[in-house]
């Protein structure tokens, strides 16, 4: 099925559809949550909340073009879905290490939480990132890995490597962001 015909059955609220992508890919994330300290029950709601803002999204008329698979689109949703969660719990995301970030941009996304549209821009530059630069992203903001385990766990040469791959991947992310 091409990312066009997503695009209809999501816009069309074809419950049959949703409910496939629903099963299809819910074990993946409880697993995916639980690698990153999210008890079941927490994990089930931040999946459930994420399936329901991609319903509001293709029915308000949002999503009107996937430029990933849906899967990711999905996923994208759920981690940011899981940045309020640890917000929630008074679990912190390691900012510390952030010497290229606009704080006004990193705030209102870390720190607020983000308003439906501006969590939707955030979603789509994160899913426009390359692969390279939203897995160094994720280790580092959302499982809050420091430089010296990412260097480790991606095989990079040094820290001085990550740090400036993570200035040029923040960089990239807020261009993103500012042209949406």
């Amino acid at each position: 099925m091409n990312k066009q015909e997503v695009i209809h059955l999501l816009k069309k609220g074809d419950r049959r559809f949703f409910e496939e992508q629903y099963l299809l890919y819910q074990q993946e994330f409880l697993g995916f949550a639980h690698k990153r300290g999210i008890a079941t029950d927490d994990a089930v709601e931040i999946y459930q909340q994420s399936f329901i803002a991609l319903f509001e999204n293709a029915a308000s008329g949002k999503l009107t073009v996937l430029t990933s698979s849906l899967k990711t689109y999905i996923f994208g949703i759920a981690k940011l879905k899981m940045l309020e969660y640890f917000k929630k719990q008074q679990k912190t995301v390691n900012l510390e290490e952030i010497t290229s970030i606009n704080e006004q941009q990193i705030d209102p996304f870390i720190e607020e939480g983000l308003s439906t549209e501006k969590q939707n821009r955030m979603q789509q530059a994160l899913l426009d990132l390359g692969k390279r630069c939203r897995n160094l992203i994720e280790l580092f903001y959302l499982q809050g890995l420091s430089i010296k385990e990412i260097v480790q766990a991606e095989s990079y040469t040094n820290e001085n490597t990550v740090k400036a791959q993570k200035s040029r991947c923040m960089k990239q992310l807020r261009e993103l962001v500012e042209k949406s």
